[in-house]
Parts: C-alpha cells; structure tokens; sequence
C-alpha cells in the first residue's frame, strides 16, 4: 500500500496523560520537527514549553495550526462537539486530523458532522491501563494503534501509521465498525464485567481478607477513570450485545460446574489454549 508520511511540523490537541506521551514520543522520533500544542490549561502549557516538548502552546485553535499536516486530537470524547468546529478555519487544506478516542464509529460521525471535507482517520493506541502510563515517551512503543479510515482511504491511514511506526507502535488498518465490534468484546465487555465483580465482591462483608492476586488483576478495568470509560461503552453501539454474550457464557459456565465436571474441565483447558493464542506475541 502507498504509505506518504503527513509533512510537519505535527500539532497535538490536549495535553493530557496521552498528550504529553504523544509530544515526548513525537519529540524523540522527529528531533527536528517542531511541534505544536493546543491546551487550554495554562500550567500545562508553561509546562509543557519549559520542559522543551512543544516549540508552540496556544490556549485554543489559531493560525499555528496552518501549517500542521498532521493533527493529533488527544481530548476526552465528550469535549469532541465542542473542540471539532473551533479547529476547521484554521486547518491547512493538506492536514490531516487524527484521534485517540476508543470508539471509531461515532467520532467518525462527528467529524463528518463538524468537518466536512477534512482528511481525517480515526485512531485508538491501545494503552489504557498500562503500568506507569503517567505521560511517558515509550508509552506507545510495542502497543498496537488501530487506524480507522473511511473506505477507499486506507493509504491515508498508512500514510498515517508512518508517523505512529516511527514512535515505536504497531499500526493496524481497520475499518471503523469492525473496530467498535472488536473493541466491545476486548475491552468493554471486560470492562463492565470488571465492574460486577467489584460490586459483588464489594457488598460481601470481609471479601478484602481473602483478595487473591488473580481477583486484584480482573478488578484493574473498574480502576480505569469512570467518566472516559461510561462515554466509550456508551457510545460503542456493539458493546451491549459483547456483554450480554458474556453474560450467556457464564451462565453456561455455571451450569458445568454445577452438572458437569468434565465438560467444565474441558472448558477450562479450551480457554486457556484460546488465551495463549491470544496473547501470544504477533
């Protein structure tokens, strides 16, 4: 596939715990390219220009995001009505507009609302919950980064997964609904099963005296920040049915256990070749 790399300098909207690993990351991989960030928190952005990580802070969108070819949104996805319109007057024609949202199917749809006619394919670096996470540079590196194109754009994206490849991550060109469909059972569902437990194990008096490590680990989702993860399942439109196939799993897991040893043997010995297959290293 023609993969042309965006032209800086690159600009990074937010400057959050993904933003400041993005411009540490940006910075290391393209010592040469300025970089240009947009936040309105004004000890972030004295921060950020102190510590040398952005040539450019400006509070909101202006004309030194002009010259940018490629933007990178880094906000949560709430914010994204509001922060899309105030970026179209000041985009170049040849920029490109990127994000680290964790649903592609809806932001694509709010791009398409508030920025008609803007190169844009979707991103999501899987890296939420990563040990140590706080802003640092390798944050990205190993992890894979889906690229949500719209159809027929797919050397955008590569184009795109240059810039993400130079940093140290996987890029994996994806269309946007297969995405969400894999993210629902990858992470949401997970995510909202990890909430049950806690709830569960929470009403029981005493549960914190018997804490076993596997239980502290499948608890990990539900430390994840509750207002970005509610908007990300609530947006996801293939997270109910991911959950609720989950649930139907475990009733049949129940069911084994109270009736069928060597079936639920069997189950056991099934899921832990399927999670070795999965977690193998690509």
């Amino acid at each position: 596939m023609n993969a042309t790399p965006p032209k800086p300098p690159f600009a990074v909207v937010g400057l959050g715990q993904l933003g400041t690993a993005l411009v540490k990351a940006i910075g290391r991989a393209f010592p040469e390219s300025p970089i240009v960030a947009i936040e309105p928190d004004p000890k972030a952005r004295a921060q950020a220009l102190q510590d040398r990580l952005v040539g450019v802070a400006d509070e909101t969108p202006g004309p030194s995001l002009t010259p940018c070819g490629l933007v990178f949104l880094c906000v949560p996805l709430g914010t994204l009505p509001e922060v899309l319109p105030l970026l179209g007057p000041h985009l170049g024609p040849e920029a490109i507009v990127t994000d680290l949202s964790p649903v592609k199917g809806a932001v694509a749809s709010l791009v398409e609302q508030h920025l008609p006619g803007v190169r844009h394919v979707g991103g999501h670096p899987l890296v939420a919950g990563e040990p140590g996470s706080n802003g640092k540079a390798d944050l990205f590196v190993g992890r894979p980064v889906a690229l949500c194109p719209r159809p027929g754009q797919e050397s955008l994206a590569a184009g795109v997964g240059t810039v993400w490849a130079a940093i140290g991550a996987r890029p994996v060109v994806i269309p946007a609904d297969e995405h969400d469909r894999l993210i629902a059972a990858t992470a949401h569902a997970p995510y909202l099963a990890s909430l049950a437990l806690i709830r569960i194990a929470g009403a029981l008096d005493g549960a914190e005296r018997l804490m076993a490590k596997t239980f502290a680990e499948a608890l990990r989702p539900a430390g994840l920040s509750a207002e970005a993860m509610a908007a990300a399942v609530g947006a996801n439109p293939f997270a109910p049915a991911a959950v609720r196939v989950v649930a139907d799993e475990l009733r049949r897991l129940a069911d084994l256990a109270e009736s069928d040893p060597e079936g639920l043997l069997a189950a056991a010995i099934d899921g832990r070749a399927a999670r070795a297959r999965l977690l193998s290293e690509p």
